[in-house]
Formats: structure tokens, C-alpha cells, sequence
């Protein structure tokens, strides 16, 4: 730890809560006395918190995004306002690799009973089942993780993203968990005594209309974001002069050749106001076959290592930054996931990562 005036070590944390802590039989990758370069916070959820829930409600058409999918979108905020809905929502906007726009709504329950009754209750009206939909298309990416299955690191303990918006118990203190390779699986409660080693592959058992991808036990989740807004002009034009362009690179990597290093779908999204305006934040959106492959790409492919490098940079460039990170990660089991998608194009998120022998239905224009 780092000395201060008193002579005492000063106070650091474990981003485990304490009721979440088991005797750990898997080794953390530093010892006790490990101090990281720099301050990081996780969130703290209530102790009778068991699960959380982020869901994604998408829409897709082709560019421009069509009056129908915005339509539906909105139906599906209003949805997102009735009883049991989620306690944080937010908007965020993705043009993919097809060329086709996205609007997406990430809503957020810290009480998993609560959104199954949302969701049983409002499940056809997000997905549009019974309708025939011309020319776009509707999708649903949930998970339901356990709260030991969820970790969360931020920049910053005054300024709450994504589900931090809804953790009652604020952020932590500062966290030790940080600021080396392999922290990432060191901040996960489950990962204390668990390997999380994958098992078997995405697949779709058929091919109605609505497609449904069922998924694996053990499946990585990751959001990742930055938000620029309280940078001044100097501190905006150093992060996207060198920064953006080599986290760019690396999303585009992760979108369009993940698969071949065990990432399933990646999206590059730009939070929005939900009408059309975009907000000066990002995040990275991925799906991966396991942590470990995350953790591989994180600790040695050259398109992270770019990243990497690049932050690095930025940061010795720009003393006390007021860049805001944040960063979410859940590792699920097969029944903690649900993925639909109706009408959307093959390469859809977890529908592209199923790769069946049968061919999806492909959106109508």
C-alpha cells in the first residue's frame, strides 16, 4: 500500500463484497501486497440482491433507421414504464457491419423476479409476435446473471453508468482488483472457486419465424465505455486524435473477425437521447465463447495491446483526465440467457454466432 502522513497503510478494498467472499481455492493472479498504479471503484449492490438483469430491445433497419422501427422502439420504452419494468433504462444507437441501424434500449433490474413478470407479461409486444413486419426487424439479448457472476470497475465514483445507475449501495472505495492482466477474472465473486470453463456452442434447434438462439453455460458478457463530456477541448482532441481511432480499430476487429478468436458478436454503439441525438459517450457491446478467450484478446492481441498502448499514452498526456471509464462483465449459464430475433438479417448479434445448417430468415426490404 502507499504510505500516508499518519504512517498507517491506507484503507483498500476488494471489489468483492464481503458477503460475497468464499475461501478462495483458485489463486489471484497478485499477492496481498499488490497496489495498482491508479484509483478504480466497483459498484455495491444490496446483500438480498441475487441476480441483475440487463436486457437489450433492439430494432434494426437499413440506413436511414425506417419510421416503423422507430415506432417500435418507442412502443417499447412505454413497455419499459409499466409495472415490473426495469429500474434504469437508457438509449443507445449502432450501425453494423451490414450496414443496417440499430436502435437499442438497455434496461437494467436488480430484482430478477420482477423482470420475469415484466417480461412474460410484455414478451410478444417487444418481439412483435403476430405481427408482420415489412422492412425491419425486432430483437431481444438478455441476461440474468447471479450477483456473483457480475463485476464492475469505473474511472470514476461520482458519475454512475449503465448499471451502476441502479446499484443502492453506491461505489466502493478504492479497489485493489485492477490495473493488471488477469484482474478482470480476479473481480468476479464466482471466479474464487469456479473455472468457468465453457461447454458447447450457440445453435438454433429451428427456424420459425422467430428465431430463438440457445446459447451455453458459461458465456462472457462485456460493456465497456468512455464518456468524454466533461473533457475540455485540449483533452477531446488528444483522446480522439490518439485513442478512438485504435479503439475503433480494435471493435471493428471484434466485429468483423472476432469469430476466429472466440468472440461471438461485438457491437461498437454510441449512447443516444432516443430521438436521434447522440450523446458524447460509447461503449463496446461483446459476446464472447468464454472469459478466457476475452482475457486473451485483453493480454496479447495487437489490436488491444494498440488500445492499451494508446490509453497509456493519453493519460501521461493528460493529468488528472476527466475521461470516464466504465466497464460490466457477466459470466452466465445457459438458462441465465435468452436471445430472439424476428425479421432481423443473419448476422444479428447472437443469431450470426449460431452459424445453422438451416438459413435465417433475412430482413425484408
Amino acid at each position: 500500500m502507499a504510505p500516508d502522513p499518519s504512517g498507517q497503510e491506507s484503507a483498500m478494498e476488494s471489489s468483492i463484497p464481503a458477503h460475497l467472499m468464499v475461501e478462495r481455492t483458485r489463486p489471484k493472479r497478485v499477492g496481498d501486497r499488490y497496489t495498482p498504479p491508479y484509483p478504480s471503484y466497483s459498484v455495491r449492490f444490496g446483500e438480498g440482491v441475487s441476480s441483475l438483469v440487463c436486457a437489450f430491445l433492439g430494432v434494426q433497419s437499413r440506413h436511414p433507421l425506417s419510421m416503423e422501427a422507430k415506432a417500435a422502439s418507442a412502443g417499447m420504452w412505454e413497455l419499459c414504464a409499466q409495472e415490473n419494468g426495469p429500474i434504469s433504462r437508457e438509449h443507445a444507437v449502432h450501425t453494423d457491419e451490414q450496414g443496417f441501424d440499430n436502435q437499442v434500449i438497455i434496461a437494467y433490474w436488480d430484482d430478477a423476479g420482477a423482470y420475469r413478470r415484466w417480461f412474460e407479461k410484455h414478451r410478444d409486444a417487444v418481439i412483435g409476435a403476430g405481427l408482420k413486419l415489412a422492412g425491419y426487424g425486432r430483437w431481444i439479448e438478455a441476461v440474468t446473471p447471479e450477483a456473483r457472476g457480475f463485476e464492475t470497475l469505473y474511472s470514476s465514483n461520482t458519475f454512475p453508468e449503465g448499471v451502476a445507475r441502479m446499484a443502492t449501495g453506491g461505489f466502493s472505495g478504492e479497489i485493489q482488483e485492477h490495473g493488471y492482466w488477469g484482474s478482470m477474472r480476479d473481480r468476479l465473486p464466482i471466479a474464487q472457486s469456479e473455472a468457468l470453463e465453457p461447454a458447447g456452442n450457440p445453435f438454433v434447434p429451428e427456424n420459425p419465424r422467430i428465431v430463438r438462439v440457445e446459447p451455453h453455460d458459461n458465456l462472457a458478457i462485456i460493456r465497456s465505455g468512455q464518456n468524454w463530456s466533461l473533457c475540455d477541448d485540449a483533452e477531446r482532441a488528444s483522446y480522439f486524435g490518439d485513442v478512438e481511432p485504435q479503439l475503433k480499430a480494435g471493435m471493428d476487429f471484434l466485429t468483423t473477425e472476432g469469430a476466429s478468436i472466440g468472440c461471438y458478436s461485438n457491437r461498437y454503439m454510441t449512447s443516444s437521447d432516443g430521438n436521434g441525438n447522440v450523446l458524447q459517450q460509447s461503449f463496446g457491446l461483446s459476446f464472447w465463447h468464454s472469459l478466457e478467450d476475452m482475457e486473451r484478446w485483453a493480454e496479447s492481441h495487437p489490436t488491444h495491446v494498440a488500445i492499451f498502448m494508446s490509453a497509456m499514452k493519453f493519460l501521461q498526456a493528460n493529468a488528472g483526465a476527466r475521461l470516464l471509464l466504465s466497464h460490466e462483465v457477466a459470466v452466465v449459464s445457459r438458462e441465465q440467457q435468452y436471445y430472439e430475433y424476428n425479421n432481423c438479417h443473419a448476422a444479428t448479434g447472437m443469431l450470426g454466432a449460431s452459424r445453422p445448417q438451416t438459413q435465417h430468415p433475412q430482413l425484408k426490404t
